[in-house]
């Protein structure tokens, strides 16, 4: 037994003497060393055969390999917490959005009530004032919905303290934003200005293609008034692209972007 121990170093042999049967015969099987027969080991470990050490070595690896399947599994997410779900709207049964005015009601029954608190509005029944109301029916009456409503717990006291709030609640105040030019966007303001007043002069003179008032020039209409028209939407449309090109950087886009901007843009130009 000895002697097939001299291939382990000093430091090999200690670890061969402190390890457990199943972790010596991984530092066995990885060394050079291995060739340790089986009757030096029985000579060590008395109480160990050979079916013995088969067995733990199986073992030892099977539970390396579990606890290394553990730390790789991943832990599964939390559930969702679920939904908030609200009973049906106390006065209609329609689907309720919650509680409104201390009880569960839909949005146009909440809406209904709290205008006809607001406004204090009396309606009339054209039947017995025994009207069924639900979500087919509610708008049908509105003597009985509103009965229904104060029925089943409705408060006024509700509206009218969230209307106070509402009051009460102090008003934003204006955001006032001040802007202050550059030389440059002054410059460009400036060419854009001349250049507008200098294109449309006498805008004015539309007026000269105005009708008389009179009954009598309203039923003769002017025929070659279509022309006039057609005529100066012309020279408007003339006027607004000579406009646009002295406006800085129009020229420089591409001609589809050109037509779309003075379609979009024509009207205000003018």
């Amino acid at each position: 037994m000895f002697d097939c121990m001299d291939v382990l170093s000093p430091g090999q042999m200690l670890d061969l003497c402190s390890a457990s049967p199943g972790q010596m015969l991984d530092l066995c099987g990885s060394s050079p060393a291995c060739m340790l027969q089986e009757k030096a080991l029985k000579a060590c470990f008395s109480g160990i055969t050979h079916t013995d050490w088969r067995h733990r070595r199986s073992a030892h690896s099977i539970e390396t390999q579990s606890s290394s399947s553990e730390e790789l599994v991943p832990s599964p997410p939390s559930p969702l917490p679920p939904p908030r779900v609200y009973k049906p709207c106390f006065v209609c049964q329609d689907k309720s959005s919650g509680y409104h005015y201390g009880v569960s009601a839909c949005e146009g029954c909440k809406g209904f009530f709290r205008r006809s608190i607001q406004k204090n509005m009396v309606y009339t029944c054209h039947r017995d004032k025994n009207c069924i109301i639900n979500k087919v029916t509610r708008n049908r009456c509105q003597y009985c919905r509103l009965q229904k409503c104060f029925a089943v717990g409705m408060s006024k006291e509700s509206v009218r303290n969230d209307r106070n709030k509402k009051k009460k609640e102090s008003p934003k105040p204006e955001l006032t934003e001040t802007y202050e030019l550059t030389a440059e966007l002054e410059a460009i303001i400036e060419k854009i200005r001349r250049a507008h007043q200098e294109t449309f002069p006498s805008l004015c003179q539309l007026g000269k293609y105005t009708t008389n008032s009179s009954a009598d020039h309203r039923v003769r209409l002017d025929l070659g008034l279509w022309d006039k028209f057609s005529e100066l939407a012309t020279k408007c449309i003339i006027k607004i692209v000579e406009f646009a090109k002295r406006v800085p950087g129009f020229t420089g886009l591409t001609i589809a972007d050109q037509i779309t901007l003075l379609k979009a843009a024509c009207l205000d130009i003018l």
